[in-house]
């Protein structure tokens, strides 16, 4: 219980001293760069609604998913014990919406909370 909390209050803290989007807004999609030293954990977004899941050093059988804001999962699996994981998702087929990503290990969980929204820049012009 107490790594579950202590993972929480790091989670949060490097969220909050690190409370900027990244330069580029990928295709619309808004993911905070993480980089939480007690889970090992780190998220990063390319172009095209891409993003890489990095997790270091898992020690236990651990649930990866992708859910909406209602709960429904749009994609989950199960990583075995490994000293690296790393993956690349693909979120092209997500409708524009709230987001979050889960990993559970053991007892601990980590929620990362991220927004899909289309940007339609219009444009006139006299001729």
């Amino acid at each position: 219980m107490k790594k579950l909390i202590l993972s929480v209050a790091v989670l949060m803290g490097v969220s909050a001293a690190n409370n900027t989007f990244a330069n580029d807004n990928f295709n619309g999609i808004k993911i905070v760069e993480i980089n939480a030293e007690a889970t090992e954990l780190q998220v990063k977004a390319f172009k095209g609604l891409k993003f890489q899941l990095t997790l270091d050093n898992l020690d236990k059988k651990t649930y990866i998913a992708i859910k909406d804001a209602n709960g429904n999962v749009f994609h989950s699996e199960y990583v075995s014990k490994t000293e690296t994981f790393s993956k690349l998702y693909d979120l092209s087929a997500l409708v524009d919406g709230e987001y979050f990503f889960e990993v559970v290990t053991g007892k601990e969980k980590l929620v990362k909370n991220f927004q899909i929204a289309t940007n339609v820049t219009r444009t006139a012009t006299a001729q």
